[in-house]
């Protein structure tokens, strides 16, 4: 797929969870590697863009596979405050490749697209980080994502309840649970 074909069909998504869904599932089968969904950008897949829209799509992956399909796209680099490289495209944003796989240690769960499989960092981690953004900012809102992301199917509790321990978050995961069982 060149730069033309990605941009006429990442314009189809008709929602923001929807383009970043798609981008992830097109780049795994541009790259042809697995390619990961993470932070902000998989919170705003499983919650919608109706709850909540990242700023940027956070991705894991080959680095060398997956710059060569934004190139492919036609995609930009630009370099930020921190010297850091991101990629850019007009129907896209921003795009963070954060590493080359996700370090959680959790199984990522996949959700399917028009264009194939989307790979997504699993829901636990994702929900100590906003439980420790919650706290640290003092952020109803963050914890009612967190609480949002608490009623995924399957979560491993034991995982939470070490990593929220160990974050400091360990009350605040108590009351997620307790609003779930309300």
């Amino acid at each position: 797929m060149d730069g033309t074909e990605f941009s006429r069909e990442i314009r189809k998504a008709k929602t923001p969870d929807e383009r970043v869904a798609w981008f992830g599932a097109l780049l795994r089968k541009e790259a042809g590697t697995d390619v990961e969904v993470v932070g902000g950008s998989a919170i705003e897949i499983y919650l919608t863009s109706s709850a909540y829209v990242s700023d940027d799509i956070d991705i894991v992956g080959n680095p060398r596979a997956v710059e060569n399909a934004l190139r492919t796209w036609e995609f930009d680099q630009v370099k930020g405050r921190s010297q850091r490289i991101y990629w850019t495209h007009p129907g896209v944003g921003l795009v963070d490749l954060v590493g080359a796989a996700d370090r959680s240690g959790l199984p990522p769960r996949r959700v399917m697209t028009p264009h194939g499989p989307v790979t997504l960092s699993a829901p636990e981690p994702l929900i100590v980080r906003r439980l420790f953004r919650a706290k640290r900012e003092k952020s109803a809102e963050l914890f009612r994502q967190a609480v949002a992301l608490g009623r995924q199917k399957d979560l491993d509790w034991d995982y939470l309840e070490s990593e929220a321990r160990y974050e400091g978050v360990g009350s605040d995961l108590l009351k997620l649970r307790k609003i779930l069982r309300g």
